[in-house]
């Protein structure tokens, strides 16, 4: 019992030390990486990725949400209005809010983009069920996270334990189970790519010789790049019409009629009625 108590207290150290932070907390400490020469490389290529989506998508309304500040996200986008939404102030968006419950009506959003949002959040589950709530019919969410089958994957592994920084204290998400995740809310996938082959090592130089990687496994389309881009549509479920019965059915019935019925010799008599025979003329 001692030991299992002991074992206890140093999962909750281990996870104050390297687990999942607050979102403000998170925010704040990911503000001095993004300045770096491996971020800007980073959210470089990711801009030109979703250009070339965002450009295919039209609308009236877009919604950012990144745990980071880099602007420009959607500036390839041809629809007007783009906002940005953050549980904390100075990130450039148009309002406050906490991303597991948006202050936004359901089926207003045309598109919704998602940029390393689940990998930070302590309930992933609900921020996807919400980014999917506000979107309309065939609206289109575009999530970008980390890619936990790559260098960078890899180097997370150590980094997280040697506590190298508030990036490395995240969850590890494939896009396989974010698929999962989505088409049990009628989200479905379109199309996944992936990016960033190089190395993930924070020095400029290094970055530009390593830049044949990048090509080589954008040619081969490997899945093994530093993120992934997965793109998908809200489906709606079209109604079932109920299947009429055609059983007793006589097809003939409905273009000539129906025929009438044989009289008999004798009817019951209704109420105050009477019955009268009736009578062939070569009887009379």
């Amino acid at each position: 019992m001692k030991l299992l108590a002991q074992l206890k207290r140093l999962a909750r150290r281990a996870n104050l030390r390297h687990g999942l932070q607050s979102p403000a907390d998170t925010m704040q400490g990911l503000q001095g990486w993004e300045k770096t020469p491996l971020a800007q490389a980073l959210f470089s290529q990711q801009q030109d990725q979703l250009g070339e989506h965002l450009g295919q998508l039209f609308g009236y309304h877009l919604l950012e949400l990144s745990n980071f500040r880099v602007t420009g996200l959607s500036k390839e986008s041809l629809i007007n209005h783009r906002f940005r939404l953050a549980p904390i102030d100075g990130f450039e968006a148009g309002a406050l809010a906490q991303w597991e419950a948006l202050p936004l009506e359901s089926e207003s959003i045309d598109v919704v983009i998602l940029h390393h949002v689940l990998e930070f959040s302590g309930n992933p589950h609900q921020v996807l069920r919400e980014a999917n709530r506000v979107l309309i019919p065939h609206g289109h969410l575009l999530i970008l996270g980390f890619n936990p089958w790559s260098l960078q994957g890899l180097y997370k592994v150590f980094a997280q334990w040697l506590g190298a920084g508030d990036l490395w204290r995240r969850r590890s998400l494939r896009a396989g189970r974010v698929i999962d995740w989505l088409q049990l809310l009628d989200c479905e996938p379109v199309e996944v790519n992936y990016g960033f082959y190089r190395l993930p090592i924070n020095h400029e130089g290094t970055l530009r010789r390593t830049g044949f990687l990048e090509s080589l496994g954008q040619k081969c389309r490997l899945p093994f790049g530093g993120y992934y881009l997965l793109v998908a549509r809200k489906e709606v479920g079209a109604a079932i019409l109920a299947k009429p019965s055609w059983k007793g059915i006589n097809p003939m019935e409905l273009v000539i009629g129906k025929p009438a019925g044989r009289v008999s010799g004798r009817q019951t008599p209704g109420k105050g009625g009477k019955v009268v025979p009736l009578v062939r003329k070569d009887e009379v």
